[in-house]
């Protein structure tokens, strides 16, 4: 009988105890998550304060990711490898920004960044690069051509409308998802000259694309021509 009672408490016991770890570590994995989320929040607003552009990076990030579990492990060290890595200036943006012409060209159309150029990480791992940045317009107004010269392409993308592109004396610039085109191949035009109407097959939005190559290689828009608004 007494064998009895001790077994019948030792196992309340132990079934306490068990019911006891298993809510400390349910607390312990919501600490962690509480921790990540901190840590996010604290970067974005020590970058929003170095950079805007690095600062609009991580919130497309934050906002592409979600529906994401987050790692403590896995997720931290992918955003402290990414921080490191924005925070670098590259060699090759320094002798841009040291030989670009401090006169810029005038914007395609007067609006809002709202996608930077250049590579974007996700915490899953992909990456994507935009080749130019993408604009919000103010108003009902239609993209114009920022200098003069002469319209080499006019490419149907399909669902990302039509990209115009043309050649000036020192860069080229690309104009993107138009649903029609005024300007034709061949055509030289003039700084000002209307490029098309704004508009895509894919989600019936009015914003442009807008690109800038030089020696065959996309370049930062926003170290050649003097947008007013960004993101």
């Amino acid at each position: 009988m007494y064998k009895r009672r001790y077994n019948v408490k030792y196992k309340g016991i132990l079934k306490g105890i068990i019911n006891y770890l298993k809510r400390r570590f349910h607390y312990k994995r919501q600490l962690n998550k509480i921790i990540g989320v901190l840590i996010i929040l604290i970067l974005i607003f020590i970058l929003k304060m170095i950079n805007n552009r690095i600062s609009s990076s991580i919130i497309q990030i934050i906002h592409n990711s979600v529906n994401y579990e987050f790692s403590m492990k896995k997720d931290g060290k992918i955003i402290i490898n990414y921080g490191k890595k924005i925070l670098m200036l590259p060699e090759k943006t320094l002798s841009v920004l040291n030989i670009t012409n401090s006169t810029k060209y005038p914007p395609p159309i007067e609006g809002v960044i709202y996608n930077p150029f250049g590579e974007t990480m996700y915490l899953d791992g992909r990456t994507t690069f935009n080749n130019g940045v993408d604009i919000i317009p103010e108003e009902e107004k239609e993209p114009v051509s920022i200098e003069k010269g002469t319209v080499k392409s006019i490419e149907d993308r399909g669902s990302k409308g039509y990209f115009v592109t043309i050649e000036h004396e020192n860069i080229v610039s690309v104009y993107g998802y138009l649903v029609s085109a005024y300007v034709k191949e061949g055509e030289k035009i003039e700084a000002g000259t209307k490029i098309g109407t704004l508009g895509t097959n894919k989600d019936g939005n009015k914003y442009l694309h807008f690109e800038i190559w030089v020696d065959n290689s996309p370049v930062d828009p926003l170290n050649y021509v003097e947008f007013n608004k960004k993101l």
